[in-house]
């Protein structure tokens, strides 16, 4: 048996080591919480000086110096935004977090890692993610697609030994719009929390997934038994398709490009892969092609949806009391609701793409100025 009186002091010894590194964390975070704050503090007085500076350079009569000021700004800018090591500076100063994360998770969650490895893992994981999602949404549409047409091919043969596989395809459907919705609600909370931790993404491409949250919530929504539901997913999983081609394009030029433009300071280490990366040149001429395509094929898609679904809007019946039972106006109605998200998304989608490129244009007309 061991002594009572020896345990008593092993148990004193423990209850005394556990006090004082509950103080020694004590003094950690209040000695990291005042550091973060004088250097919040510094941070806010040289942007102060950064935009002192922009506005005194005009007064400067000599135009190579104020060319040369030109340039010393833009680097402090980009140093400060995140191209030094130290990532981008802004998020040290209590960034306001986007609408949608504070509704969701609210205004005191701070989602800042200020390590720099934390940070750089959250940009691997998102890649991780996304080169997940190829797979999936370069398979599971094209099955379901053959088996959609399979299915036609059986019901219009009218083989009596032939199986169409119908419930367990319209039961694959529904299974992955709630992936789909899953997927894009996931990348737009990912791509929000990248944004607060000094990534560049354009708000648009964060609203573009929770506009397509939306609508493959909406199709999930819908009777799968629809005629018009069953016409648009025969389309939608074909393009869903060239789309994961199209990502897989993405993922395979524009990395290594974002990663050596990172390297070489002229992109923050947040900086991720999206639908406006930037690359090569004749990558590019691969990559905008591609997403062209895929704009006008989704356009095509919602406009033509809208085109034949519209007048179920104006019909009155099942508006203020229930439809027939042989109707098919709810599915109608949300199908012409997709038409138009999708419709929305692809003109959109295509505005940034073109700002994108006019953006760069410019970008290499002043390079070769200077």
């Amino acid at each position: 048996m061991s002594n009572p009186a020896s345990t008593v002091e092993e148990a004193e010894a423990l209850l005394n080591r556990c006090k004082a590194l509950s103080h020694r964390v004590s003094i950690y975070a209040k000695k990291l919480v005042g550091e973060q704050d004088a250097l919040a503090v510094e941070i806010k007085s040289l942007q102060a000086n950064l935009q002192s500076l922009r506005k005194a350079k005009s007064a400067v009569e000599d135009r190579q110096e104020q060319q040369q000021i030109s340039e010393l700004l833009s680097e402090a800018a980009a140093t400060i935004n995140g191209v030094g090591p130290g990532g981008d500076l802004r998020r040290l100063c209590n960034p306001k977090m986007p609408r949608l994360l504070s509704l969701l998770l609210g205004d005191k969650v701070s989602l800042v890692a200020l390590r720099k490895d934390q940070a750089v893992g959250i940009r691997e994981e998102y890649h991780a993610f996304r080169n997940r999602a190829v797979g999936i949404m370069g398979t599971v549409p094209l099955l379901l697609y053959s088996g959609m047409k399979r299915a036609d091919h059986v019901s219009v043969e009218g083989g009596k030994d032939s199986i169409s596989l119908t419930p367990a395809l319209l039961t694959g459907l529904q299974l992955y719009f709630a992936w789909l919705c899953y997927f894009y609600v996931a990348m737009a909370l990912r791509e929000a929390v990248l944004l607060v931790n000094g990534s560049h993404i354009k708000p648009w491409w964060i609203a573009h997934h929770w506009w397509s949250a939306l609508g493959s919530l909406l199709m999930l929504a819908l009777p799968i038994s629809s005629p018009t539901v069953y016409y648009f997913a025969e389309s939608f999983m074909l393009w869903s398709t060239f789309q994961a081609g199209v990502m897989l394009v993405q993922n395979r030029y524009q990395k290594r490009r974002m990663y050596t433009r990172i390297a070489l300071g002229k992109n923050s280490a947040m900086d991720v892969v999206s639908g406006e990366s930037s690359g090569s040149a004749g990558q590019l001429l691969l990559l905008y092609p591609l997403l062209f395509i895929l704009q006008g094929w989704q356009l095509w898609i919602g406009v033509d949806l809208a085109i034949k679904t519209w007048p179920a809007l104006v019909n009155p019946e099942g508006w203020l009391e229930a439809e027939r039972c042989q109707s098919d106006l709810r599915g109608m109605r949300g199908t012409f609701l997709c038409g138009l998200i999708f419709a929305y998304m692809a003109l959109r989608n295509s505005f940034a793409t073109i700002a994108t490129i006019t953006e760069k244009r410019q970008t290499r007309l002043q390079q070769r100025r200077q």
